[in-house]
């Protein structure tokens, strides 16, 4: 049977237990309660803050040379001291939750009272989440609740059947004016961008149906009550079936492209989903579970104007853990990672949009802070637009964030092989590389181009002058893979498309200049331009193997550099490492490219059982969405992998998964994989591309060239 349903067999007043339902722009989490339910709101704007440009600062690039030449001359401790003076923000960046950066916030809370029923829980009680059709339901007795959320009419729907007489409903949020009409809830306020939730409620029949949609004033000039009055308006002539249908239909046509399947021997689907996640070890049907929920958080969070963002969609505070912002190094680019593979390319347009909301602040930063050409975004950042420096250079001076986001511009462009993406983000491409040009500098102790003052993301390195704790450095791996992998991109791009010959001559002559990988002391990949030693060698953050995964510029055609980055994750293990959600699922995707899949498959029970809550979303802790949607990323790379000029059929097959399939995956080149496997090895294949498309694969360790359509039958 397929894995598509998470179900509890109790209400629940705890968040992190309650059910999530989305449609990409709204979201909703369903607690299920008795005597009264509560429906936690989201809508994807719903963000305090407002455009600043008060926080790059120009001290930066006026002390850009002294910081420097501290660095080169090794005295790390006194280039810190200088970099934590002047390598930061203007003000408090990030940290400004509750003034310009602001925070993502909820939309409020509606409280359904059910005057007939008690807090106790019947035991026949269960609240259920259906993926593949979009949709939750309630049961106990002779009640139903079905709660779904509209893509097509953007309205968060709930049923109630039989309802009993009298109950009411009530909606909370602060600061926020809210009247009560017979049939209407109409909730106004400010984030400071004004606000509507717009409840509306009728009972049919014995039934209650209740339609909800929220707007906000973000970057439009239509007032938000007038939008939710003209979405309601026809989500209600539509009706409650003709609702529920287009999400079915839709939550299935985006979850049924593709498919994996492990044949189960006493399939656990009749337990309870917080109890199997309590114990995940041998229940590979949970495995199955996961990366369907995986896919279903995405569809459920990333189909409006914003791209996902630390918690997807779904948020009760209003002022989040981390301000629920899009950190962009490594946790914005972990929930986009299976989307190609997984035939969810429209999934990521929201990603793509935020990419160039960034360009225009990300040039006033590259042009004030850095006195550079070009655009460049740091770690933090808004829906506002926010690319200055953070407010300690142990995270926030790593400046190659944004090129990491446009390597997702670059996988569509490999999936996809259609140049319109080329053209359309060519200029955005083009003006992250002149500011790296501009900005690396030659290290006078190697001869090397690096970036400097530079940091390894939110890592420590133990100075060997003096034994002090610091972070900053020349030309750490990450930045340079970055930037090599930038550079090689937009000289592919330019090539392509047949323009800016002289750009591409000066973009081969600074990647032939970057440093290379070296391998340190430990067996390990460096993290630094030297062999520091760490303070905290079970960090959380691998930075260094960004050229294992995503990227793929350590392969097995560089048996050293491969056989270094296992000792790197295997040191990072041995001392705590993966104790995040997201980190775990990083580490997943690591082995599955080094093609150890009961080493894959360790970590995904671990990331199970360590790190994900009772509703299945990733814990950080706190809840952070990543960990879910590298986690997803991780299964699919395991069963194939298509990064290395061949279509790598179950790379990293675990003992555990010995039989299954998987449907319809998409591999580099546009091609479409299906497979089946009996003892480890495939019996039946079907790989699909264009006429006349040439293709190499690996099947069951033999490599095949073939163009087109190939089917391999055992």
């Amino acid at each position: 049977m397929k894995e598509n349903k998470i179900w509890h067999n109790t209400p629940t007043n705890d968040w992190n237990e309650a059910t999530p339902l989305g449609n990409g722009k709204l979201g909703m989490m369903v607690f299920g309660g008795t005597a009264e339910e509560r429906i936690q709101l989201n809508e994807e704007s719903f963000w305090s803050g407002w455009e600043c440009d008060e926080y790059d600062s120009p001290e930066t690039a006026k002390h850009l040379d002294e910081m420097r030449q501290l660095i080169f001359e090794g005295k790390y401790t006194e280039a810190q001291a200088l970099c934590n003076r002047y390598m930061v923000c203007r003000g408090q960046g990030h940290h400004d939750s509750r003034a310009a950066y602001g925070s993502y916030q909820t939309a409020g809370d509606l409280y359904i009272t059910f005057p007939e029923n008690t807090p106790d829980v019947p035991p026949d009680y269960r609240r259920s989440l259906i993926l593949n059709e979009g949709r939750a339901e309630v049961t106990h007795g002779n009640m139903k609740r079905d709660y779904f959320v509209s893509y097509g009419y953007n309205t968060a729907v709930i049923r109630v059947q039989n309802c009993p007489a009298g109950t009411t409903l009530r909606y909370a949020r602060e600061n926020t004016t809210v009247i009560y009409d017979p049939h209407e809830i109409i909730a106004v306020g400010y984030l400071p961008t004004k606000f509507t939730v717009l409840i509306h409620h009728e009972q049919k029949d014995g039934d209650l149906y209740v339609y909800i949609t929220a707007a906000t004033a973000y970057k439009t000039d239509r007032d938000p009550k007038a939008v939710c009055r003209e979405t309601l308006d026809c989500a209600i002539e539509a009706g409650y079936d003709a609702l529920l249908q287009e999400t079915k239909e839709y939550f299935a046509s985006m979850l049924d492209r593709v498919e994996i399947a492990f044949p189960q021997s006493g399939s656990k689907a009749d337990i309870p989903t917080d109890q199997r996640i309590a114990n995940p070890e041998g229940d590979i049907g949970l495995v199955e579970l996961y990366f369907n929920f995986g896919r279903y958080l995405l569809v459920g969070s990333s189909r409006g104007r914003l791209p996902a963002n630390l918690q997807g969609i779904w948020c009760k505070d209003y002022y989040a853990p981390w301000s629920a912002d899009f950190h962009i190094n490594i946790n914005l680019q972990m929930n986009y990672w299976f989307a190609e593979v997984c035939n969810l390319p429209e999934l990521v347009e929201p990603f793509f949009e935020f990419i160039k909301i960034l360009v225009e602040p990300g040039s006033r930063t590259a042009r004030v802070a850095y006195n550079c050409p070009g655009w460049v975004a740091h770690v933090c950042t808004t829906p506002w637009g926010y690319t200055s420096l953070g407010c300690h250079p142990v995270y926030g001076a790593f400046a190659a964030a944004g090129a990491w986001c446009l390597r997702h511009v670059k996988e569509r462009w490999l999936y996809s092989g259609d140049k319109a993406i080329l053209q359309e983000f060519y200029p955005i491409i083009k003006g992250a590389s002149e500011f790296f040009c501009a900005y690396l500098v030659r290290d006078p102790r190697n001869g090397h181009l690096v970036t400097a003052p530079a940091s390894s993301p939110e890592n420590c390195f133990i100075s060997p002058n003096d034994g002090s704790v610091v972070s900053i450095c020349a030309g750490p791996t990450m930045d340079t893979s970055i930037i090599r992998e930038l550079l090689e991109f937009n000289i592919e791009a330019a090539n392509t498309l047949g323009i800016d010959g002289d750009f591409v001559k000066t973009l081969e002559e600074t990647a032939a200049q970057l440093r290379p990988f070296r391998i340190g002391k430990h067996g390990q990949i460096m993290e630094w331009s030297e062999d520091f030693d760490e303070p905290e060698p079970g960090h959380r953050h691998i930075s260094h193997l960004y050229g294992l995964y995503p990227a793929a510029q350590i392969r097995q055609s560089t048996p050293e550099l491969f056989d270094a980055a296992r000792k790197t994750i295997e040191r990072r293990l041995a001392h705590g490492g993966g104790h995040t959600g997201w980190s775990r699922a990083w580490i997943i995707n690591f082995f599955a490219r080094l093609a150890d899949g009961n080493a894959a498959y360790e970590n995904i029970v671990a990331l199970l059982k360590n790190s994900t809550l009772p509703n299945m979303f990733d814990n950080h802790p706190p809840f952070q969405i990543d960990g879910n949607f590298g986690g997803t990323a991780g299964i699919a790379e395991m069963l194939l992998q298509s990064h290395d000029d061949c279509i790598d059929l179950l790379p990293a097959l675990p003992d555990a998964w010995s039989d299954g399939e998987f449907k319809n995956f998409k591999a580099r080149g546009g091609f479409t994989v299906s497979a089946k496997w009996q003892g480890g090895r495939v019996v039946d294949c079907h790989i699909a591309g264009k006429d006349g498309q040439p293709f190499r694969a690996r099947i069951n360790g033999d490599v095949i060239e073939a163009s087109g359509q190939y089917i391999y039958q055992a």
